[in-house]
């Protein structure tokens, strides 16, 4: 079977094809102001299917993809927190989660199968079976307003597990990079910090957009390549920090000596009353428990790295998200991490809401072009 990625032509054609799908489970879609607001809570995620199929193989992979536990958390937090429920029981109610999935294979013959198969429309069915490469499909404010829905099918449970083991991060990512659009929507809402951001630009060359709750600390020693804002909230204790130096070679890049950067930037900054405290990152038996991954950062190629940071003397420590990228116009290697202390409590909603902060970032040429494009 090929199992290509879908290219952006054939989404286009897709969308077309499947005309009104879902439309037995109700005809409110679009972002018509008569529509419910969509409610729940950060992270979750409402999965819609047929029972067997959640309780065979074709549910493990489902598990497998969003039950996944985050990297860098202390304690096994998964990407989402799943919530299951029968077709048969989708009232109005939950038709109004902020997140839904609809999973469907045709050859399902169950009753709920049946069910599932019963919201498509011939010719939808018809340009699946032809087409083994659709396999999803996303819809916003199908139900409700500010509501992502997405659909995975496929002409079979072996079709469609086969497309999620292939494109599970990709498939992972779509909610998650959502849960990010809202919490920079919800973070910049009011009281943005725009005078603080705008001095990081003058004075360092660099912008991100600091949300209201966060202060920038004070630093008593050269603040000429690092600065560093922190929300002191009750809930959990927040930090973003940037960091910068000469880019020298690619050698940079390498886990090791992203780390060793992170050692060099902390071991020159007093993080706590005791000035020989220091932050470090966590290991085990000499091995850092921290995850690298290659990705795009805001059209830059970067490192990122999630791992867990602890004080020098074991007081302190927690999860954080870094990125390390360089910017070619000025010749600068950029670090720049957000991290949580919130101790025996949940960090998972924290990682993402310093990791959107993160993503506003911008070097002053971006910014400048930004300004002469709008």
């Amino acid at each position: 079977m090929n199992t290509k990625k879908l290219p952006l032509y054939l989404v286009s054609v897709l969308f077309l094809g499947l005309l009104v799908m879902f439309s037995a489970c109700g005809s409110n879609e679009g972002s018509s102001d008569t529509l419910p607001i969509a409610r729940g809570s950060a992270g979750e995620l409402l999965l819609v299917m047929d029972s067997a199929s959640w309780q065979s193989e074709l549910g493990d992979e489902l598990r497998e993809t969003f039950l996944k536990a985050m990297p860098g958390l202390p304690q096994a937090e998964p990407y989402f927190s799943v919530r299951y429920v029968d077709p048969f029981k989708l009232n109005r109610v939950l038709r109004s989660a902020k997140n839904m999935l609809f999973v469907a294979t045709l050859n399902n013959e169950t009753i709920g199968g049946r069910k599932m198969r019963s919201f498509f429309t011939e010719a939808s069915v018809e340009r699946i079976e032809e087409d083994p490469n659709l396999y999803q499909f996303s819809k916003k404010n199908q139900f409700a307003r500010g509501q992502e829905v997405l659909f995975l099918f496929g002409t079979s449970d072996d079709a469609l597990i086969e497309n999620l083991q292939n494109n599970r991060e990709e498939i992972r990512n779509h909610f998650h990079k959502v849960e990010i659009n809202r919490l920079q929507e919800s973070l910049y809402k009011v009281n943005e910090k725009r005078k603080l951001s705008n001095s990081f630009l003058k004075e360092n060359g660099f912008y991100f957009r600091v949300p209201f709750g966060y202060e920038e600390v004070p630093l008593e020693k050269d603040n000429e390549n690092f600065v560093w804002v922190r929300n002191l909230g009750d809930i959990a204790d927040r930090s973003i920090f940037v960091a910068y130096k000469d880019y020298d070679s690619e050698e940079a890049f390498k886990p090791e000596n992203i780390l060793d950067f992170r050692e060099e930037i902390f071991s020159n900054r007093d993080i706590s009353d005791d000035t020989t405290v220091y932050m470090t990152h966590q290991s085990w038996s000499s091995t850092p428990l921290v995850e690298f991954d290659t990705v795009n950062f805001n059209g830059k190629y970067a490192i990122e790295a999630r791992g867990q940071w602890k004080l020098s003397n074991d007081s302190r420590g927690g999860p954080f998200i870094s990125y390390t990228f360089v910017d070619e116009e000025t010749g600068r290697l950029y670090y720049i991490e957000g991290f949580v202390y919130r101790p025996s409590e949940n960090k998972r909603d924290f990682v993402r809401e310093v990791e959107a902060i993160l993503k506003t970032f911008k070097t002053s040429g971006e910014t400048n072009q930004k300004q002469a494009t709008s």
